[in-house]
């Protein structure tokens, strides 16, 4: 309904009450002017409806850590036969090697039986025979060594080497000599300790729209509210229940953070740029209707929307609105 309408379905309802009025007692002489005038005094808080950018938010928590960690896991269901001890490891060092179904016992049998093969095969070759009898030594030669490499990839599965240098934290309450250990099993974490950095994990999936040098906003209860920006994505393998991203942020030298109080970060994530934005206030909805109200030479008319993105405060509206337009918010 416009607003000239309703302006003029009031005066019609002022003047039903004048008309009533004189028919009972003695009233106070009302005006038309004075109706129309008041009618016209209504205000309306306004926004221009903008052509900017829009994101959905993502908020997770933040802390100090080394994001540049290497997370080690059990490769079998076997025994620990021996486990590396110390402080500090260097990559393509042995970490642990398992005792896997008496593996060691096949796999030296089989090789004697392989090394028989191959001599059998090779001395036939040497001494001319050709035919059969050389072709099924070659055939018995090549089914044996199959198995002892077959053997040996499982051997080498016992053993576990270190991926990189650095630090190492083994999992000693529940990994040492002569303990049972599963598949999948944590067994260490190595690490350098002089790579700390301001550290948001997401578990699972990346955040879509999110890449090397997008802004956030990191805030720490009232003490922080500041701009950072994203400088590494580091994948992290902690187990198929706990891997997923380290967003590594960038924060100004000068940030005041305190001890003992949590840090968050909110990702603006699905970035849209040059869409129309309204404020999310001033979005109506009635049933599977959505409008907004839009100040046309002073008069408020509604004006139904198509919407996409939102944001925490914002809206993005894919038709009904070119840009410019006056939106009353009240």
């Amino acid at each position: 309904m416009t607003g000239v309408l309703k302006r003029i379905m009031s005066v019609a309802a002022a003047l039903s009450v004048v008309s009533l009025s004189a028919c009972g007692a003695q009233s106070e002489s009302i005006s038309v002017s004075d109706i129309i005038l008041d009618a016209d005094e209504v205000e309306y808080n306004t926004v221009e409806a903008e052509i900017g950018s829009i994101g959905e938010s993502y908020h997770t928590q933040a802390d100090f850590l080394n994001p540049y960690v290497e997370y080690v896991y059990i490769k079998q269901n076997g025994v620990v036969g021996q486990i590396f001890v110390g402080d500090e490891i260097s990559e393509g060092e042995l970490i642990c090697e398992e005792i896997v179904d008496d593996i060691s016992e096949e796999l030296e049998k089989q090789k004697v039986i392989a090394d028989a093969a191959e001599e059998t095969y090779n001395s036939l070759l040497a001494s001319g025979v050709g035919g059969t009898e050389l072709e099924k030594a070659q055939i018995n030669y090549e089914l044996e060594k199959n198995k002892y490499d077959r053997l040996l990839a499982e051997s080498e599965q016992s053993r576990i080497y270190a991926p990189c240098s650095g630090k190492i934290d083994v999992d000693s309450d529940n990994v040492y000599a002569g303990a049972a250990v599963e598949e999948g099993q944590f067994l260490c974490r190595i690490y350098d300790d002089s790579q700390t950095c301001l550290c948001a994990f997401v578990r699972s999936a990346e955040l879509e729209g999110v890449e090397f040098g997008s802004k956030v906003i990191v805030t720490q209860e009232q003490i922080v509210n500041v701009e950072g920006t994203v400088i590494d994505i580091k994948y992290v393998d902690q187990g198929s229940d706990y891997s997923g991203y380290y967003y590594v942020i960038d924060v100004p030298e000068d940030t005041p953070f305190v001890e003992f109080a949590q840090i968050h970060v909110e990702f603006n994530i699905n970035r849209k740029d040059n869409v129309v934005v309204v404020p999310l206030r001033a979005l109506k909805q009635v049933e599977d209707r959505k409008y907004v109200n839009v100040l046309i030479d002073g008069v408020k008319v509604e004006i139904d929307v198509e919407t996409g993105l939102m944001s925490d405060d914002e809206v993005e509206i894919l038709s009904g609105l070119s840009g410019g337009e006056k939106i009353v918010v009240n």
